[in-house]
């Protein structure tokens, strides 16, 4: 009844999209490609899609050969303009995705936030002329044009059965696939489980690749005290669908979530309500998780007393690729050739 009432709306929204769109095709707005080798990780729903790990994968695929320089948005900073990332950089200055990709990464690229990709694109270009951009998120940007545009799409919520913002969770239509240079279906089930040429052919209109990816969770990382045998766990994020990460656990272990808004700036009165909670139910096999982007904004608020009694733990994953050769190669091919 929600997404009913919501329709025309998102009617509204989108003849004003298409209206945008149409003047960027027709070049009533300008567009500026990027010269020399830059590659977007994009989508066309809000959030969820998980762009952060694909631009982590680009950044170790092309780091041992190329220079490689990361630009986003920098959402949920407290700044504006152009700022290139450093040791003093904080998550309030640059966000907690740029910031959580910087601290893991930093040895390996330059990292910086613009709101304005194009003023941000010709910073990085004067710092380093031949390196490989990679734009977080601004397959929407259209002021800018990279050289590959890769669009992700959940396995879960396929695109075609999706609607426009505020009924569904669409920033445009699936009709914009049309300016993709590959289709991403990400967090997907394992792969024996599902037909993929099957799934591949319902975007069979846009002559492009499709791909398949999905996470590998590991090991809980102890970040503070440890727990011998860990049996209950609070799940602590402020991510667009936290409801995946129940995924990394098994049936016999118990699982309560805290979730708050993607981008949340963490407060001390966060952390306390979360041991607060916590505390209703521990045991001695109860324990604190979290994700890499939360655990950068929380760190700083745990006090050395918080840190030797509460057990927090990070949960981390890797990519797998149903064909991790064939997009090797594609991403290989577009590097190479420009």
């Amino acid at each position: 009844m929600r997404r009913l009432a919501l329709y025309p709306f998102s009617l509204l929204y989108g003849a004003v999209i298409w209206l945008r769109n149409r003047c960027f095709d027709l070049q009533i707005f300008k567009t500026q490609s990027i010269e020399g080798k830059s590659i977007c990780v994009g989508n066309l729903a809000v959030g969820g899609t998980g762009k952060s790990p694909h631009v982590a994968y680009l950044i170790e695929l092309l780091s041992p050969n190329y220079p490689v320089q990361v630009l986003s948005r920098g959402y949920g900073r407290k700044t504006t303009g152009f700022i290139l990332l450093d040791e003093k950089s904080t998550p309030q200055e640059v966000g907690d995705e740029a910031f959580m990709l910087h601290e893991t990464y930093k040895n390996q690229g330059q990292f910086a936030v613009c709101e304005k990709r194009v003023t941000g694109v010709e910073r990085l270009r004067k710092i380093q002329p031949n390196s490989v951009i990679l734009l977080d998120d601004a397959f929407q940007h259209r002021w800018i044009q990279a050289g590959l545009n890769l669009v992700l799409s959940t396995y879960s919520q396929a695109l075609g059965q999706d609607q426009l913002l505020p009924a569904g969770l669409l920033r445009e239509p699936i009709s914009g696939l049309q300016r993709a240079s590959a289709l991403i279906v990400t967090k997907c089930p394992s792969f024996d489980t599902f037909d993929s040429k099957a799934y591949a052919q319902r975007f069979e209109k846009w002559p492009i690749p499709v791909f398949f990816s999905r996470y590998k969770y590991q090991p809980l990382t102890c970040l503070t005290t440890a727990v011998d045998s860990i049996k209950n766990v609070v799940i602590v994020s402020a991510i667009a669908k936290p409801k995946y990460l129940e995924e990394a656990f098994g049936q016999d272990v118990g699982i309560e979530q805290m979730s708050y808004p993607d981008h949340h700036a963490y407060t001390q009165a966060n952390v306390n309500e979360i041991h607060h909670f916590f505390d209703t139910f521990a045991t001695a096999n109860s324990a604190i998780v979290t994700t890499a982007k939360d655990w950068v904004k929380i760190q700083a608020l745990l006090s050395p007393q918080d840190r030797q009694k509460y057990p927090w733990y990070l949960l981390t994953f890797e990519l797998e690729w149903l064909d991790q050769n064939a997009f090797n190669q594609f991403i290989s091919a577009y590097v190479v050739s420009n």
